[in-house]
């Protein structure tokens, strides 16, 4: 008799489960021998030869061609090829492709007169060679054991849930596994959802056993002596020896049997013993068990159950891509459930996302909050969750006790352990997040007190837990093995905590654990990204008021750490908490002298990240910072607040103080040897410069600033967060194209991009908008395009800064109105302008995007008002002073003034003498070529043709690169017309000069 033995396990260190799909694939309708020309295919051994010679083929092409020969003569449509083949992976017709031409290749497929495969366009393939089969034997299968043996007592099986959510591969791998390997053991932390694995197997084989199927419920033994006969009873087996184990065993070694055998971890030797023994002495029993920790014994294989999969943190998720997701799909199903009216929308795709993602993916734990959704609301149910909260609601009715409620689930499971593991558990609980093996030590051992563990005890004691499923390990990018507790787990852990008094000790040696490696690591490049939920944790535990008090011991190591902390912070562009903890601990720091450098460190970060987050004039803080630093002589500190106080004069559009800010710079740089100091004061200029309009001093700064040391500076000039290369290179770019080198500026902008890519996704949304424009000017929209859709895919792109999402739609309304879609370019044109002017974003787009809008407006007829914008915006420069699209500015005032019903030709003429003149004094040739093609087009309209080529000619002669660009192209064309004499009568309409320039 072959019997299929389930039990309830866990196992922490799973063996690789063989591949269900490669099995799936052979056991089709016809598991015989197919002929084909000179080659043979066997299905079930998986198997393809020519002339009796093996030919190697890919899994995925041999699942292919046994598909198609499957159903030869008919043509299978590419969406049903890729369901059997990729087996519910999302692949695209170009996979299908590839996999294809491989097996035709291998089959010789149109090298002569015979063709094995067809493509039907637009349907599909078909297999149109003849195919003759030869039938093979199929397995004897046993007669189910006489009554004699059995009663007639019904096996019993729970009901397969209607519907289950991301595990059907699993079911189908671990059926194929049973097949082959007769023992395995589904193996997770407690509600991830085992048990409902291991029904949905037993359902799924139920068929080929004839219903010889039977589950026992081993979380119902307390005493591990009665697991035979409990085993026994279950069957049905009716016996009149004493010896219930003997009288099992031979009633099994003639069963054909699946047996189920659930939750066995609380008498997980017994079930070990007991598993071993039937494995060896029953050769047609399958076992299948659950557990949280594996049997450890011959024969098992061990199937690690994973969390349902959840989008990764750094994907922006929307309702239709959330769905993709098995754990939001079950949040979603399980909301529904509880309110009908719950409806998973773009907005709210997100929070369910974090949820899933905090709750780590267990079904169970996913079940408890989803439900509660009805009554508090989705965000209100985010929020208790917040607050630890949710660990008592309550699941199923017709639950087991210990599911009912997650702090029922993991008090089974902490009521399991010995004292010393779970001490050590409730001491994990401080950890956030993955952990080192060095800091589970430091926090859940020690020597301030008599009962605490060893080094050697509390390592036994996390091994353990790793076993039992209660603590999870990882492999790190470096092949290092990190460890985390899965969050329900953690606030069990917390709780516990508490309740033993153990909490105050337990998080000072947290916090004073991270502090040492933080000080380990001080003067090199932050790198602490996966210790950042643990260096918050400590960062409230010692700086947050409880109860109004303010402890002194627990301030100074604030201090500490939140100094430690900030370069860090920075560096992610954290500025939000970076100011908060900054603030917090500066607000500590009494009897200061001016020579801690702690406060120095604190009010650096403080200054940058009031910065950036735009928390009102952050000078003072900036020049008390660097009055610091030039007490304790610390030229890198004042080197880092010059260059803030150089970024802030930007933000606020002060260029002139700006040029003063960066000429200190450079002063205080060339007293170094520091060649990236020199490197990023050069740039710094370079940007004032440009912002002035002095483009050839800029272009001479930003290459001259690239000439120190060569382009390791890719690697080095970042602080702090702020990557002054990519700056460099941005601004580089731009004044390129004003200087008129518009494929040198192509080759920067490309460049940027190219490094930008390998930095934080801060710097990446700001080198995306600022090089957008070399694109525009170029007249490359769909380069353009990608470029402000990569921005706004940036996860969580409109909190990153204030200003971004502005500038983001500022540009996208800019490619609208280049394209022609009139009306939704100035609704986000003139939204992004009165955002700039009501929360006072001034910078350099400010003057850009009005002068986006005054052409779109004058585009769509409502001339007077895009008069109104332009004239408006020159008559309040950014800085008060004429900068650097000065002279764009003015000649698209004079494209409208032309435009007008009754043009003034005489106020557009001194606009556009007054333009030209100042795009030659920037030395800003770009716009130089556009104000002479308008202005060309005056010419010509007072019949002055000659004057009017002879100017754009001697112009266009000067450029020497991108003359495929728009504006050059634009002018090749004018002076065509204009040796045609067919260049703009008097009807003509000048209101197209300037988007086909721009």
């Amino acid at each position: 008799m072959e019997l299929f033995l389930c039990f309830g396990f866990e196992c922490s260190e799973p063996v690789q489960s063989s591949n269900a799909s490669k099995r799936d694939a052979m056991n089709g309708p016809d598991s015989g021998i197919a002929s084909f020309g000179p080659f043979r295919l066997s299905p079930a051994t998986r198997q393809l030869e020519r002339d009796g010679v093996p030919i190697a083929l890919g899994d995925r092409a041999l699942d292919i061609l046994i598909v198609l020969v499957a159903h030869a003569g008919e043509i299978v449509s590419h969406r049903d090829l890729i369901a059997s083949v990729w087996r519910g992976l999302v692949v695209t017709p170009g996979n299908l492709r590839v996999h294809i031409t491989a097996l035709r290749k291998a089959l010789g497929d149109g090298n002569g007169e015979i063709s094995y495969i067809e493509n039907v366009v637009g349907q599909g393939y078909c297999f149109v060679a003849p195919v003759s089969r030869t039938t093979m034997a199929t397995r004897f299968t046993p007669p189910l054991p006489s009554a004699t043996s059995l009663t007639a007592k019904p096996r019993t099986l729970p009901p397969a849930l209607s519907r289950m959510v991301g595990r059907d591969e699993t079911v189908r791998t671990i059926v194929a596994d049973l097949r082959t390997d007769r023992f395995v053991t589904i193996v997770g932390p407690g509600g991830v959802g085992k048990t409902t694995v291991a029904v949905s197997v037993a359902h799924a084989m139920l068929e080929e056993l004839s219903g010889n199927v039977c589950f026992v419920d081993i979380g119902a033994i307390t005493d591990p002596r009665l697991l035979a006969a409990t085993i026994a009873s279950t069957l049905g087996l009716t016996h009149q020896s004493p010896d219930t184990l003997a009288a099992l065993m031979s009633s099994l070694q003639s069963e054909r049997l699946l047996l189920i055998l659930d939750n066995c971890e609380h008498v997980i030797d017994a079930a070990a013993s007991l598993a071993e023994l039937i494995f060896s002495q029953a050769p047609d029993v399958h076992i299948l068990a659950t557990s949280r920790e594996a049997l450890r014994v011959e024969g098992e294989h061990a199937h690690w159950l994973r969390p349902l999969a959840n989008a990764p943190t750094d994907t922006k998720v929307d309702a239709q891509s959330a769905l993709t997701f098995p754990a939001i799909k079950l949040f979603v199903e399980r909301a529904v459930a509880g309110d009908k009216r719950f409806e998973l929308t773009d907005a709210n795709a997100p929070i369910v996302a974090d949820l899933c993602r905090r709750l780590d993916g267990i079904a169970l734990a996913i079940e408890f909050v989803a439900g509660r959704v009805g009554i508090y609301g989705l965000q209100g149910t985010a929020d208790l969750l917040d607050k630890r909260l949710g660990m008592h609601w309550q699941g199923r009715r017709t639950a087991l006790p210990r599911h009912k409620t997650l702090h029922a689930l993991l008090d089974w499971s902490y009521g399991l352990l010995p004292e010393s593991e779970q001490r050590v558990l409730r001491r994990l609980g401080v950890l956030v997040g993955p952990f080192t093996l060095e800091a589970a030590h430091a926090v859940a051992s020690g020597s301030t007190s008599a009962d605490d563990l060893d080094e050697v005890s509390h390592a036994s004691a996390l091994d353990s837990l790793i076993a039992k499923s209660l603590v999870s390990t990882h492999q790190t990018r470096e092949h290092e093995t990190s460890y985390r507790l899965l969050e329900t787990t953690r606030i069990y852990a917390l709780e516990q905590l508490e309740e033993t008094g153990e909490m105050d000790l337990t998080a000072e040696r947290h916090a004073r654990y991270f502090a040492r490696l933080l000080s380990k690591t001080s003067g090199t490049a932050p790198s602490h990204h996966e210790h950042l939920g643990n260096l918050r944790a400590a960062l409230a535990w010692c700086l947050e008021n409880r109860d109004g008090t303010l402890h002194q011991a627990r301030s100074e190591l604030g201090i500490e750490l939140a100094a430690a902390t900030a370069p860090t912070l920075l560096h992610f562009s954290l500025w939000t908490e970076c100011l908060a903890w900054s603030k917090a601990a500066l607000a500590r720091l009494t009897n200061s002298t001016g020579t801690d450098r702690r406060e120095l460190v604190l009010q650096e970060a403080l200054a940058i990240s009031s910065m950036y987050t735009g928390a009102g004039d952050v000078r003072p803080a900036i020049l008390q910072g660097i009055e610091i630093a030039r007490r304790l002589s610390e030229t890198s500190t004042q080197l880092r607040l010059l260059a803030s106080l150089h970024f802030y004069s930007h933000r606020v559009t002060h260029y002139q103080s700006s040029l003063a800010i960066g000429e200190e710079i450079s002063a205080v740089a060339r007293a170094t040897d520091d060649v990236i100091s020199w490197a990023i004061a050069d740039w710094l200029q370079g940007s004032s410069q440009y912002c002035l309009g002095n483009q050839v001093a800029a272009l001479q700064l930003f290459e001259r600033g690239f000439t120190h040391g060569g382009d390791h500076y890719a690697a080095n000039a970042q602080q702090l967060g702020i990557y002054y290369r990519s700056r460099g290179l941005v601004g580089l770019a731009r004044v390129q194209w004003l200087c008129g080198y518009a494929e040198r500026a192509l080759q920067t902008a490309n460049q940027a991009l190219a490094e930008s890519a390998e930095t934080v996704s801060v710097n990446r949304s700001y080198t995306l908008l600022i090089v957008c424009h070399v694109f525009l000017w170029r007249g490359d929209l769909h380069a353009a395009q990608e470029i402000i859709d990569k921005v706004m895919a940036q996860p969580h792109w409109q909190g990153r800064l204030v200003w971004f999402h502005t500038e983001a739609l500022a540009l996208k309304g800019e490619v609208l109105l280049r394209r022609g879609d009139l009306a939704e370019a100035i609704e986000l044109l003139r939204t992004a302008l009165n955002d700039m002017k009501t929360k006072n974003q001034k910078n350099l787009m400010l003057t850009v995007t009005s002068c986006a809008l005054a052409e779109g407006l004058a585009a769509a007829g409502h001339l007077e008002e895009a008069l109104a914008v332009i004239t408006d915006t020159l008559a309040h420069p950014p800085g008060n002073a004429e900068t650097w699209e000065a002279p764009e500015l003015l000649r698209v005032r004079a494209d409208i003034l032309l435009a007008m019903p009754q043009p003034d030709e005489g106020e557009a003429e001194r606009e556009l003498l007054r333009s030209l003149a100042l795009a030659r004094r920037q030395g800003a040739k770009g716009w130089e070529l556009r104000t002479t093609m308008t202005l060309a087009r005056l010419r010509a309209r007072q019949r002055r043709e000659t004057e009017a080529r002879e100017m754009l000619a001697n112009l266009y002669a000067q450029f020497t690169e991108g003359l495929d660009t728009r504006d050059l192209k634009a002018a090749k064309r004018l002076l065509a017309e204009l040796d045609q004499g067919t260049t703009l009568g008097a009807n003509s309409d000048a209101r197209n000069a300037p988007s086909t320039a721009r």
